[in-house]
């Protein structure tokens, strides 16, 4: 890749800036971005006398005049470039340079940048400066994020009370796996049904509800319609997405902590919204301070649900069930000793598969979620849809609704 601008190069020659002028803009002599200059396509432009002493970047106007241009590369990253005329130096921090290009702190980060900065002065003797930049920027990943922020924002937010009677005739205990959810290509009204269902499975009334939010909850990681990898999916309503799921889930709790006596809360991250998921599920944590919430950004979680030891993971890492058996033992190893039984609880094939291994079930659980693009561009639309809830005795599973 070239060390000069080719754009940048024009610009100043068309301002009527000497060789020596502009190679000191690039920190060489004047000689060697002429003589690069030569074997460029536009050399004869800059040489043509009526394109010289042309002012590029605005007139007599002191206000910041802004030239932008931005290209999305193939690995997802996006290129920016702008040139801007300010009437004083500045040294510009990360924050500042990805707002300036148009990026917002909170979502992106700078990979690299390239920044040149040359001082003019105009027929009116006011001098002023030329800033030109150029960055390449990419979406945060889940550890990139500023979970402080989220946690400054949680800080904000007013619990619900919410009093909980304990009954001591609830013996079971119930499991409600929210995996590939995929909230906004699904709207609340599409779910509002199933909402209905899962009511009226806790209105029975049990010891302890466990809920697992276990990754793809929403559908989206941004406003650019991509997951967390940086890979483009449908385009959805982004804010409506994020109230249709928040409205879900308090509904959810807000009737299992009327209905149980212990209310626990589990995040997974997924693939495609790990952060989104996660930002959700901390503030609806900090909302009813009453619920038992694993909020750890863990890709592997173990809870204990009265007797059992219920294991999860979001079922993108790994795939072999031998291998997640493994994982488990050695993570888990006290808790797998303890329990009366174990169940492993995965989701991200959307469809169900079930089998026991060495003292656990495993069950990949379906999704209720509409066929995505992509599933129905490779004819993945053969599965049952769904969502299974697991009921428990003191001994093991009791039942397992479909709904």
């Amino acid at each position: 890749m070239s060390r000069y601008d080719d754009d940048l190069i024009v610009q100043l020659k068309k301002e009527g800036k000497t060789w020596k002028e502009i190679g000191d803009v690039f920190g060489v002599k004047g000689e060697r971005v002429r003589a690069y200059s030569r074997n460029r396509t536009w050399y004869k432009e800059i040489r043509d006398p009526k394109h010289m002493n042309i002012d590029l970047i605005g007139d007599k106007n002191p206000k910041l005049e802004t030239f932008h241009s931005k290209t999305t590369l193939s690995d997802g990253s996006i290129s920016s470039s702008i040139r801007e005329r300010l009437l004083e130096k500045k040294q510009f921090t990360e924050k500042e340079l990805l707002e300036l290009h148009g990026f917002s702190p909170d979502e992106f980060k700078i990979k690299t940048v390239t920044s040149n900065e040359w001082s003019m002065t105009n027929s009116e003797g006011e001098k002023y400066y030329n800033f030109q930049s150029k960055i390449i920027a990419e979406l945060r990943k889940l550890e990139d994020f500023s979970l402080e922020r989220i946690a400054e924002i949680a800080e904000k937010i007013k619990p619900r009370p919410t009093v909980i009677k304990h009954d001591p005739n609830r013996k079971l205990e119930i499991m409600i796996g929210l995996y590939d959810m995929h909230f906004g290509l699904n709207a609340y009204k599409d779910y509002e049904p199933l909402l209905n269902d899962l009511c009226d499975c806790l209105n029975k009334g049990h010891d302890e509800t466990l809920i697992i939010v276990g990754g793809d909850f929403f559908h989206v990681e941004n406003k650019l319609m991509t997951t967390e990898k940086g890979t483009r999916v449908e385009d959805v309503d982004f804010e409506p997405m994020i109230e249709d799921g928040e409205r879900f889930l308090i509904d959810l709790i807000y009737t299992a902590l009327r209905t149980s006596n212990k209310v626990k809360l589990t995040y997974l991250p997924g693939n495609h919204a790990p952060t989104t998921d996660y930002t959700v599920v901390r503030t609806i944590a900090k909302l009813y301070p009453e619920v038992e919430a694993d909020i750890k950004i863990d890709n592997f979680k173990h809870t204990k649900l009265g007797n059992h030891s219920i294991f999860s993971h979001h079922g993108d890492k790994i795939l072999r069930p031998e291998k997640l058996l493994q994982v488990m033992v050695s993570k888990f190893a006290k808790e797998w000793g303890e329990a009366k039984s174990r169940y492993f609880i995965t989701g991200h094939k959307h469809h169900e598969t079930s089998l026991s291994v060495a003292g656990m079930t495993h069950y990949g659980v379906m999704s209720p979620s509409k066929s995505t693009q992509y599933e129905k561009d490779n004819g993945w639309i053969t599965s049952e849809t769904g969502l299974q809830v697991f009921e428990f005795d003191e001994v093991k599973r009791r039942a397992i609704y479909y709904l």
